[in-house]
């Protein structure tokens, strides 16, 4: 089959309740998520000490750590390329499979890294190897929003669809904050030091423990009605993700969603990224002596930017996707220079109050529109190719916005080096939010509403 596949072959209906089968897939998800998001924190805010574990002692601390932050970069590229795989088998054999596989992938790759020489070992090898566990995680983990996120969202009720996209999505900084947290009870228990030199190995290797989760759940879910009906009807496309660029209304949808997602990622991980950076690097009273000030305030502002998060999937539902993220993307512009001018005057004072203060509120607002995109993403895509729509389209915001590293440090070094304070780079951070703040304004500006779309008609 090579058509769309409307509500006359898919005869199954949505269900208005919400189902123990719901609540399992739901919570897998939220799992699955937190698992990447965990992964991606252990790298992140601890990207300094990465620094001295892969690279020699002689090296610039923020060139190091802005070394791993490409690094963290070129492994979220490869994240469509898991999306196209994963989703394609999503779409012919279902859901629940993949997102074992999924998970087992993502598990072990990140896992592994506790494995890993370091530089004093193996010179650039350890540094090469570091890399393509990386690559190896943003594969799988590409897998798990292709099969996972339709998952999900077609095993909940049109009614609450907004909210648990929310609640999923929270999963993320849910799963950073958790990982910031045990990275703060093993500074507390070993020490810099302790860190730099053994321990980092046991800190990946805590990321087997929300994979075990996730993987119990989803050996006891059952895939989505919505799809069984599909195959049952024998409707499975023979291309499902080429379908996606061979079909104008899907080729349409899925433009919307590369430049939405693409802004989206640079305004997320100005949060996730740069928060903790500003927070570690001169004027900062804390940079350098108490990376454990930094990990507690990052830790703090990503359970509100849980918040934020569910909060905004929830106003959807009255008031559309559509329609909010418009009116978002006004603060999204707004806001970021005066709060990371906040962020970093107020560690520059060593005012540990005001510092939370601002990152709460970084947090909370800037990561609120990536509260819809499991629903938005579901409900633009039909059944048929939604594994591969949905995940290639979450993916396909690599492709630019994967790099805001080296568009944060380019205009550090070519722009706003004097306005960043020379070793900080908040300014620079604020500017690439704002971008990706435009980009979501405009893809949303040409997207259609949908909210309500029955998943099972579409």
């Amino acid at each position: 089959m090579t058509g769309s596949v409307t509500s006359k072959n898919t005869t199954v209906q949505e269900s208005t309740g919400f189902s123990k089968k719901s609540g399992i897939a739901v919570v897998s998800q939220f799992f699955g998520f937190f698992l990447d998001a965990y992964d991606l924190t252990l790298i992140l805010s601890i990207a300094p000490v990465l620094a001295g574990i892969f690279f020699p002692a002689s090296i610039n601390p923020l060139l190091g750590t802005f070394e791993i932050l490409l690094v963290y970069a070129l492994t979220i590229i490869f994240r469509p390329l898991g999306s196209a795989i994963f989703g394609n088998l999503g779409d012919k054999l279902g859901r629940k499979n993949i997102l074992i596989i999924t998970i087992l992938g993502l598990a072990g790759s990140s896992g592994l890294t506790a494995a890993l020489p370091n530089y004093a070992t193996a010179g650039v090898m350890s540094f090469t190897l570091f890399a393509l566990l990386r690559i190896s995680v943003g594969t799988f983990a590409g897998g798990e929003y292709a099969a996972g996120h339709p998952f999900a969202m077609e095993w909940t009720p049109s009614k609450w669809r907004g909210t648990i996209s929310g609640v999923i999505q929270g999963g993320f900084p849910f799963g950073a904050a958790a990982a910031a947290s045990v990275e703060g009870l093993f500074l507390g228990a070993f020490g810099i030091s302790g860190l730099e030199s053994y321990a980092w190995r046991y800190l990946f290797l805590t990321t087997i423990i929300p994979a075990v989760i996730a993987l119990i759940l989803r050996l006891k879910a059952s895939d989505t009605p919505i799809f069984n009906s599909l195959k049952s009807s024998k409707n499975i496309r023979e291309h499902p993700f080429i379908d996606i660029f061979r079909e104008p209304r899907m080729r349409r949808n899925f433009l919307v969603a590369m430049v939405w997602m693409t802004g989206l990622f640079l305004t997320g991980y100005g949060f996730l990224a740069y928060v903790t950076v500003v927070l570690e690097h001169a004027p900062s009273v804390w940079a350098g002596s108490n990376i454990r000030t930094a990990v507690t305030i990052y830790t703090i502002s990503s359970f509100f930017a849980f918040a934020g998060i569910v909060t905004f999937g929830t106003l959807t539902q009255k008031f559309g996707r559509r329609k909010s993220s418009l009116y978002w993307t006004i603060f999204g512009v707004a806001l970021p220079i005066p709060l990371f001018y906040g962020l970093m005057s107020s560690a520059a004072a060593g005012n540990f109050m005001m510092a939370l203060l601002m990152a709460i509120l970084i947090g909370f607002i800037i990561m609120m529109p990536t509260g819809i995109t499991l629903a938005f993403l579901s409900e633009s895509f039909p059944t048929s190719s939604r594994s591969s729509g949905v995940g290639f389209g979450f993916s396909s915001g690599v492709f630019f916005g994967a790099w805001f590293g080296i568009y944060a440090e380019f205009l550090h070094n070519n722009f706003f080096e004097s306005i960043d304070k020379a070793t900080n780079i908040w300014f620079s951070a604020a500017v690439v939010i704002i971008i990706g703040s435009v980009l979501v304004g405009v893809a949303m500006y040409f997207a259609h509403e949908t909210a309500g779309k029955d998943l099972s008609a579409i």
